[in-house]
């Protein structure tokens, strides 16, 4: 008998099921293209993207020599991406490897066709990817292959010889939470098959940067860092001892530290860059927090403001000499400020003395370093990681920010004003950590995307797609926060710390309030802020006590005291310097997740971030420490899920990474927490989890995402199997499921939606054994679908599916077989069969269409192939056809049909000859008059 694993790789083979609407197998932003009313449509159990079309960060930029259009970027952790256009369209070109944060790429000077691509990031926040090693193409992206370095997981820079594409050095940053020996500089002469590690220092000491001199392969300057984060909130990483600048003038055999007017001391991440018109005028630009002796002392604040830190030394930094010996040229904060984040320079190739610094803006200098413009920066900071210049012409430049990644035509330009940019408003790679519904209809999604603010989304266009026209950014929620839909007033989102937000107005809800503990609030980058599902009055928020309101976040009263380990220890993989960082909550925890039970209201679970799990049956009066004794001091529970159908049951996901332990750890509690099972059979290894939780109607369905992917039980937990389908792997933080859609949240690819799911739910040994198998439809809405209302939205703008109009019929066949599926009325009508009779020909032959290829429909293909297919019926009457020498219509042409349909109808699958019947209602849009 298949397993429930084998029908889910049916599912992934099931391409080719068909409906009204037919869609490619692996939907891109630019290849899923809002479809024609005839285009393809989605296989059933593929994930459908959302957006938003506003990017994410991207740490890793380059273009192409001799191509001037053409030009690549790296995202945190939404893979690799490429312009053919000049920035016009992105397409992803990476998403079929198995990993998706990347750190650094670069193209091969002298081969336009090779690149190589470092994965994990190399912004070392605390949300950071990590990465797998190297990976390089020789077909400008089309394919890739491993390379190897695994263990670096943090990838700084890659560096090309500029005339032999076989040779080429990494700076691998290495662990981020402990010390390990695959870090340092590595070299190789063979196009990656072989590595030798050049520059090392010990195994807490990574490498951030290296440079070779464009003009002599064998002068390669790199730059040493020795960072660590430790597990408790900290806003940046450490600089720890052993960092500096080295140079090699042998091809990277032998290296020496420069140190001649540098810091001599507490030198953290640094960027270099090399003349080409002039290698002996060399730059940098050096995080360096010792104060320095000779700068004057800070201004005093005001008696209630903390005095801020002495100024460091870090700089910009210039070398005439080849790196023999420097000087600073600025000291400015806004050129090496948290140097962790940023510290990269590129100067002009054809002018020594025009130079890039990306900091929160893209600053310019035109004199060698003495005096700096601002040439890109909007209000409340973009940050700006990497900045790449033509070499052919430098005028062309790209750069890569924290909202995603834009190319100018005009870098030259004297005045800032005048230069332009082409949009970042087109790559849905936003980095977003929980969703939520809001209960407008169509519903929304919401959610805080990171470096950005919140967004809410459409899950239905308002027109013929979703665009630019379905996506906003909302007040509440911030870049990091939770922004939870109210679900007894639509339109309506609580966020952040409970501000109370109209979405039609985009204003906040007056005389709301945050609420305050009976001590100073401790606070994460992102804490939880939850309504109760049995109780839609009742909403929670978090610090390290628990706060309850039922007046709309008017009043809060405080239901814990404080819930978090009173001591967690040093864990033992930091360093001495990671162990003596303190950001605003010392060396202790808060509350990281909160889930009060749908079955009973005073029943709640709370999760740290320090490794305890505790539950109040009595709305806090009582609290009980029901944590596994397997989870230490520091395992984040990253979520906790109360069940829907027992409420002695809950499931928690931790995650160990920062204690360098990146295992999966689900656990689950059928007691209310007196016994636990680890619930991750299945769950590739060396991956950690995020979230799990539970679907609203089966029992025992669960759905879990990692760090790089999407994971569905059928059996509540015991077992676990990958429900990737075309979702691109990335990051996985969250999923709602809203009536029949699972909503996922992704921290490098925006929000998909897996639409109407019954059949997951429905799949049974029963059906494992069957030969055929027809699923009951859900009760399907008749929607008035969107239209452009005259010329339609172009194809090359950002954009992405509407979900099919209509009811889905899903079935499954074990072997190909002769198939006929019917639609018929109360009356026994058949309304809809498939396939269809062949149509008769109508267009003149050898006529030419009057759209371009874009807009010509796909013809209905009926599959008959062994597996899962998906049919989508429009439940209208058919079209009248057109009268004899009509004249065509113009504009954007509105979808045909006859009058919408509403009742109770009939699936019929007939396959050899044996028929399967299940029944449906469809039932009008709730937005109109169901006579229309």
């Amino acid at each position: 008998m298949p397993s429930r694993r084998d029908f889910l790789a049916n599912l992934a083979q099931a391409g080719v099921a068909l409906s009204t609407l037919r869609l490619p197998q692996h939907p891109r932003v630019f290849g899923s293209r809002a479809p024609s009313p005839e285009s393809p449509a989605p296989s059933p159990q593929d994930w459908r993207m959302l957006g938003p079309f506003r990017g994410g960060r991207c740490d890793a930029v380059c273009g192409v020599p001799g191509r001037p259009d053409e030009f690549y970027f790296g995202h945190v952790n939404g893979g690799v991406w490429k312009t053919k256009d000049a920035g016009r369209t992105w397409l992803p070109i990476f998403d079929d490897q198995p990993v998706a944060s990347i750190g650094a790429l670069t193209v091969a000077p002298s081969a336009p066709d090779v690149i190589y691509v470092g994965s994990g990031e190399s912004t070392l926040r605390d949300s950071v990817g990590f990465g797998n090693g190297v990976y390089k193409s020789t077909d400008s992206g089309s394919t890739w292959t491993h390379l190897g370095l695994a263990d670096t997981q943090h990838i700084g820079k890659i560096a090309v010889d500029p005339k032999n594409p076989d040779v080429v050095f990494v700076a691998a940053i290495g662990h981020l939470y402990a010390a390990n020996p695959e870090r340092g500089v590595f070299r190789s002469k063979d196009g990656g098959r072989t590595w030798q590690k050049v520059l090392y220092k010990d195994e807490n000491v990574g490498a951030v940067e290296v440079v070779i001199d464009p003009t002599d392969s064998r002068v390669v300057y790199a730059g040493l860092w020795n960072t660590r984060r430790p597990p408790w909130f900290t806003y940046a990483p450490t600089n720890g001892p052993g960092g500096g600048i080295y140079k090699s003038t042998d091809g990277g055999s032998t290296w020496q530290q420069l140190t001649a007017g540098l810091p001599p001391a507490g030198i953290g991440r640094t960027g270099i860059a090399v003349a080409p018109s002039n290698p002996r005028r060399v730059y940098a630009v050096v995080d360096c927090l010792v104060p320095d002796p000779s700068a004057p002392p800070p201004a005093p604040q005001a008696p209630d403001r903390p005095s801020p830190p002495p100024p460091g030394q870090g700089g910009v930094f210039r070398s005439d000499d080849a790196g023999a010996t420097w000087q600073r040229v600025s000291a400015d904060q806004a050129l090496w400020g948290r140097g962790w984040y940023f510290e990269k320079i590129t100067v002009d190739p054809q002018n020594p003395d025009i130079v890039y610094v990306p900091n929160v803006a893209v600053n310019r200098s035109r004199d060698g370093g003495a005096t700096w413009d601002v040439i890109r920066g909007s209000p409340g900071g973009d940050d700006y990681h990497q900045v790449w210049v033509s070499p052919d012409n430098p005028e062309i430049l790209i750069v890569a920010s924290d909202q995603g990644t834009i190319i100018t035509r005009n870098a030259r330009t004297a005045d800032p004003r005048a230069m332009t940019w082409s949009s970042w408003l087109n790559q849905p790679t936003a980095q977003i950590y929980h969703a939520s519904v809001d209960y407008r209809v169509p519903y929304w999604v919401v959610g805080a995307q990171q470096d950005s603010g919140a967004v809410a989304v459409r899950s239905r266009g308002k027109f013929a797609q979703i665009s630019q026209r379905d996506w906003e950014p909302i007040g509440a929620a911030g870049e990091s926060g939770y922004a939870t839909g109210d679900p007894l007033h639509p339109g309506i989102i609580y966020g952040g710390e409970g501000s109370r937000w109209e979405l039609d107005t985009n204003l906040s809800v007056p005389n709301t309030s945050a609420p305050k503990g009976s001590e100073t609030d401790r606070g994460d980058w992102t804490q939880p802020l939850v309504l109760s599902p049995a109780d839609p009055h009742a909403l929670y928020y978090a610090s390290q006590f628990l706060f309850k309101t039922t007046d709309g976040a008017r009043t809060w009263k405080q239901i814990s005291g404080d819930l978090t380990r009173p001591d967690p220890g040093i864990p033992p993989n930091l360093d001495q310097a990671a162990a003596a960082a303190t950001d605003r909550n010392g060396k202790r925890g808060v509350i990281y997740a909160v889930a009060p039970s749908p079955l009973r209201a005073p029943l709640i679970w709370i999760g740290t971030d320090d490794g305890l799990i505790q539950v109040t049956s009595d709305e806090g009066t009582t609290w009980r420490n029901v944590t596994p004794p397997a989870m230490t001091a520091w395992s984040r529970v990253t979520g906790v899920e109360a069940s829907h159908f027992d409420a002695d049951t809950a499931y928690a996901s931790v995650d160990r990474h920062q204690l360098q332990d990146f295992a999966p750890y689900i656990y689950r509690t059928r007691d209310q927490g007196k016994s636990w099972q680890r619930i991750t059979t299945g769950l590739p290894d060396g991956v950690y989890v995020h979230v799990v939780k539970e679907d609203l109607l089966r029992r025992g369905l669960l759905f879990a995402g990692t760090e790089r992917g999407a994971f569905v039980s059928f059996d509540d937990g015991d077992h676990w199997e990958p429900l990737q389908r075309n979702l691109p792997v990335t990051s996985v933080r969250d999923f709602v499921v809203y009536g029949n859609d699972l909503i996922v949240a992704t921290h490098g690819r925006g929000f998909w939606v897996m639409d109407d799911i019954s059949a997951l739910r429905q799949v049974t040994d029963e059906v494992l054994k069957a030969d055929a198998w027809l699923f009951k439809p859900a009760d399907a809405i008749n929607v008035i679908p969107g239209d452009d209302n005259g010329t339609p939205y172009q194809r090359d703008e950002p954009q992405a599916l509407n979900p099919p109009d209509g009811a889905y019929i899903d079935f499954y066949l074990k072997a190909a077989a002769p198939v006929t599926l019917e639609i018929l009325d109360g009356a026994g009508n058949i309304l809809r069969k498939w396939p269809a009779e062949p149509a008769a020909e109508t267009a003149t032959r050898g006529a030419l269409p009057r759209v371009s290829p874009l807009w010509q429909p796909v013809p209905d293909v009926f599959s008959t192939a062994a597996g899962m297919h998906r049919v989508v019926w429009r439940p209208v009457e058919p079209p009248a056809p057109p009268a004899p020498g009509a004249p065509a219509t113009g504009g954007g042409g509105r979808r045909r049909g006859g009058a919408r349909l509403t009742g109770t109808f009939t699936a019929r699958l007939t396959v050899n000859g044996r028929a399967y019947t299940r029944d449906f209602a469809v039932r009008p849009d709730p937005r109109s008059d169901a006579r229309q």
